[in-house]
């Protein structure tokens, strides 16, 4: 985890270097090797958990021409996509048994859960897209009974929207930046 974090760390303050030349003598041919080799992996990985400011940066990236839009919204995809997945499998056991333990769970969670189910469909697509709701979504799909098959395919539709959205907004920032 420590390493992981780590090469997060360090593609971050590269991909800045890289776009904003904050040292003059920067060798941005280096940067440029470490970011096309590692920076799909730390995308896939930072998407996973979180990836709305990583997705920034690497769409100003794409845009710059340092990293293939293509490649950065297929990691970043994939990686919101798996970490989703994940949570909805983990709230089939967990989510169930905190939502009995809690009186106040069991009452509030009838409500969520029959909105879920009336409109599952719009709840999983858009959740990507509303701040606090990524990892709410899953939860509640899972134990509300929606179909793992239907889940999944939403869920990939979302992710792949997602990172579209993003990476095409920032793509437009860093095609403006000044060559250097």
């Amino acid at each position: 985890m420590r390493s992981l974090f780590s090469l997060l760390l360090n593609v971050s303050v590269i991909a800045t270097l890289v776009v904003t030349d904050l040292s003059g003598s920067f060798d941005k041919s280096m940067a440029v090797k470490f970011l096309s080799r590692w920076g799909y992996l730390a995308i896939l990985f930072a998407a996973f958990w979180e990836g709305e400011a990583v997705l920034i940066t690497a769409g100003t990236l794409c845009g710059a021409g340092l990293l293939d839009w293509r490649l950065t919204i297929l990691a970043a995809a994939i990686g919101g996509s798996a970490g989703d997945q994940i949570y909805f499998y983990a709230a089939h056991e967990r989510a169930a048994r905190a939502i009995k333990k809690s009186k106040r769970l069991s009452r509030w969670y009838p409500k969520v859960s029959k909105f879920v189910l009336r409109h599952g469909t719009i709840a999983v697509l858009l959740s990507r897209f509303a701040a606090g709701l990524r990892i709410t979504i899953p939860l509640v799909c899972a134990t509300a009974g929606m179909p793992a098959k239907k889940y999944s395919v939403l869920n990939l539709v979302s992710g792949f929207a997602w990172a579209s959205f993003w990476v095409a907004v920032t793509y437009q920032i860093g095609a403006r930046l000044p060559a250097g």
